[in-house]
């Protein structure tokens, strides 16, 4: 073999290897891509059942505005995947035209060799010749593996057919790949022209919806204010029922700690003291108890007091806070189906210039009659009702909480056992914008926390 078959070979071998592992990575990519598209053209779906449902009211509002800035977002957001699809479809056609350039050269070097052998064969035909070369050994080992050498190289002209034939299949299986990689990126390139005209569908809708707002400006700083103040108000009730439930675990486990001194410092209970002994008279009891061990010279273990300002968790608390913690970014959405059409935090309004807005929850966007679910199993710490507000529902997950708001209706009660996706109330929808918005908030301890990255994307 030449130096230029070897090299030849060694390039195909290389070659074969960085296509077969390209081609892992590009069908694992592809497959990505495919899901995330599926996931985006399921929002746009969402987004126009809730803009169908606005439209019935023939009035523009901050809702509206929200739901098409958003399906605006998700809209570029496919356009940029589809990109992504192209761009390694354009990668995979580049390896196969290579591919197919190198399988050609590939026969041509076969065919090459096979029709040197053909050439050499015809010279030898003769039975006579073949007789000859075997009957001219020097000795009968020489002849018998002259013998052997014709057999192998008959053998070998017919594996060089069969080879032949095999790079040939494989040859025509690539230029089909070919063929249907370029038909793909061409209905690629369909769609993409298409969601270009639906972008700009959209941008259009959108500035017309600002301008139909705009026009309504004094009307909105009053609903702004409104809205603002409602959400402050919710925000201040579960930040005072969640404080107190901390004031409360607290101050179970201070009594817990104090009883437990008392035990530790031989009081008897139900004798010595009861549960509706005040702390103040337990603790002078314990005195008293110590002051006369230490007399007696009787050793005491008294137990570490626990600081008023830990919250201590029950060790099923702690654990459930510790799961619900751990699946930041996996929790089901507080609703089957849904998209986030008002984020978290301070943010300038939408649409009236120089004001701000402050949301101490998102807002997720969903059909009329939807159910709000648990993100996580939990219980119930309280069923929020403000007079003139809709209902708002509070789970406690350990040292985590979660507040559904703007339902219209509850499924639960304060104290009731709830897991993950359980409904526990109906999504409240605005009559007069006929549009269905689920306020979902994450706190820990007194603390808010953007409940975005917290879900499952």
């Amino acid at each position: 073999m030449n130096g230029f078959s070897k090299t030849f070979i060694r390039v195909a071998l290389l070659l074969c290897a960085f296509t077969v592992s390209f081609g892992l990575y590009a069908q694992d990519r592809k497959e990505e891509l495919r899901v995330r598209k599926a996931h985006l053209q399921d929002e746009i779906q969402i987004a126009n059942k809730i803009l169908e449902e606005a439209r019935e009211t023939r009035q523009s509002s901050i809702t509206t505005l929200q739901t098409l800035n958003q399906k605006v977002r998700i809209r570029q957001d496919l356009l940029r995947t589809i990109n992504r699809e192209i761009a390694l479809i354009d990668e995979e056609i580049a390896l196969q035209e290579a591919e197919i350039e190198t399988l050609k050269a590939e026969i041509d070097t076969l065919k090459q060799k096979y029709a040197e052998m053909i050439r050499l064969a015809y010279k030898n035909k003769s039975k006579t010749s073949r007789l000859m070369f075997v009957f001219s050994s020097t000795d009968f080992n020489q002849a018998m593996r002259r013998i052997q050498y014709l057999r192998q190289y008959g053998e070998f002209r017919r594996q060089q057919v069969t080879r032949i034939e095999e790079r040939q299949a494989e040859l025509e299986h690539q230029i089909d790949m070919l063929n249907r990689q370029k038909e793909e990126k061409e209905e690629l390139r369909t769609q993409r022209a298409s969601e270009l005209e639906e972008l700009e569908n959209e941008k259009s809708e959108q500035r017309e919806t600002i301008a139909s707002l705009q026009a309504q400006e004094g009307t909105l700083q009053a609903q702004i204010q409104s809205k603002q103040n409602e959400a402050n108000r919710l925000e201040s009730e579960i930040q005072r029922i969640i404080a107190e439930e901390i004031r409360k675990e607290r101050a179970r486990a201070e009594r817990n700690a104090l009883e437990e001194r008392a035990l530790a410092a031989g009081l008897v209970k139900g004798q010595d003291f009861n549960t509706r002994t005040p702390n103040a008279r337990l603790t002078e009891l314990i005195t008293q108890a110590n002051a006369r061990r230490a007399a007696s010279n009787t050793p005491t273990s008294e137990p570490e007091p626990v600081a008023s300002t830990s919250y201590a968790l029950t060790p099923e608390a702690a654990r459930l806070a510790r799961n619900f913690e751990a699946n930041k970014g996996k929790l089901p959405w507080p609703v089957e189906r849904g998209i986030i059409v008002g984020r978290f935090g301070t943010q300038p309004h939408p649409v009236v210039a120089g004001i701000t807005i402050n949301n101490p929850h998102i807002e997720i966007g969903t059909s009329a009659g939807a159910e709000a679910r648990a993100a996580f199993d939990g219980t119930v710490l309280d069923v929020v009702r403000i007079p003139g507000a809709p209902i708002t529902v509070i789970v406690q997950h350990g040292n985590y909480y979660t507040h559904y708001g703007n339902l219209g209706e509850s499924f639960v009660k304060r104290g009731d056992a709830v897991t993950a996706k359980q409904a526990i109330g109906k999504v409240f929808t605005d009559p007069s914008e006929n549009q269905t918005v689920l306020q979902f908030g994450i706190w820990k301890n007194t603390d808010l926390m953007d409940p975005a990255p917290w879900l499952a994307r």
